[in-house]
């Protein structure tokens, strides 16, 4: 057969790398050939790639893939990470955003989310206890005082009640404790009961003003009945109990003394028993209630003071 008289140059995206060669060859995956004629192929340069052999150009890489030189594919973005297009690397998020995989831009975090890191790939919930009420932050805020946050992931803290409280910080607002109240929403403490008045129970908005006959010191939790010999009758709470003047006695819880009956006295405060003058003699006696001392003497005998300062009676002359 006679020899060809003429060569014919090789096709874009092929190749002839040595004379009298019979065919031209396609450019491998990764490389091209622009022009007709070519003795070699070129690599795509980073941030293009062809996928396929006989290549006369590149492709660009989309945004969210990069590539390096001489690449058949372009590699997807990790999570965290973005890129725009023919991009040679990707570039981490900065923190407060992040990213899926092939993402071409990264998105802020929703408010109560956050991202402390930079290339993070997913938000992270705030915990408990804290709160965020801006997007593309970086961390979270403590509730503050007088609020608390019982969820994860919340943009507000809520007001604690009337008969509760938080110092800041808290999944949970406290309750006061007994003897104390607290009257208003979103306070950081509670208040002790006033004296004469009482929080039998956790959680009190307002104290109970102590029954007359009872007493209480101040940040009491009940209410103490006064002790015989004593008695109290504030409306408004007492803080003590007073004593029993002398011709009164009183029993345990009095409101009121009372005075003594007639045959009985009291000499002395805080009398929590009225004596019988007949204990001292079986003729004394007294003419009227809440007397001190027995001045009197029964029917049919007169009363008369001794010499040595005792008393007698005496019986009355026929």
């Amino acid at each position: 057969a006679a020899e060809a008289s003429t060569c014919t140059d090789c096709s874009v995206g092929y190749y002839m790398s040595r004379q009298r060669a019979s065919a031209c060859l396609a450019c491998g995956a990764g490389s091209y050939a622009s022009s007709e004629g070519s003795t070699a192929c070129t690599d795509c340069p980073a941030g293009y790639h062809s996928s396929s052999t006989g290549a006369s150009s590149c492709a660009a890489c989309d945004s969210g893939y990069y590539s390096g030189s001489g690449e058949a594919s372009c590699t997807k973005c990790s999570g965290g990470e973005y890129s725009g297009v023919n991009a040679t690397t990707c570039q981490l998020c900065p923190v407060g955003r992040t990213s899926p995989t092939g993402a071409s831009e990264c998105d802020a975090c929703d408010a109560g989310t956050y991202a402390d890191t930079e290339g993070s790939a997913s938000c992270t919930s705030c915990s408990a206890g804290t709160f965020l009420n801006a997007t593309g932050q970086a961390a979270c805020n403590e509730c503050p005082p007088g609020r608390a946050q019982s969820s994860t992931g919340q943009s507000a803290c809520s007001e604690c009640e009337a008969g509760k409280y938080s110092r800041g910080g808290n999944t949970e607002c406290s309750q006061c404790s007994a003897g104390h109240f607290q009257s208003m929403k979103g306070q950081t403490n509670c208040s002790s009961c006033a004296a004469g008045r009482i929080a039998s129970s956790t959680g009190s908005s307002s104290c109970t003003i102590c029954d007359t006959g009872t007493f209480a010191a101040a940040g009491s939790a009940s209410c103490s009945k006064c002790d015989s010999g004593r008695w109290s009758n504030d409306t408004e709470g007492a803080q003590n109990c007073s004593l029993a003047p002398v011709g009164t006695y009183t029993r345990v819880g009095a409101s009121a003394p009372l005075p003594a009956d007639i045959g009985y006295y009291t000499d002395t405060v805080g009398a929590s028993e009225q004596m019988p003058c007949s204990a001292l003699n079986s003729l004394l006696t007294t003419l009227e209630k809440g007397s001190t001392s027995c001045d009197a003497c029964v029917a049919d005998y007169y009363f008369s003071n001794n010499e040595d300062g005792s008393a007698s009676c005496n019986k009355c002359p026929r």
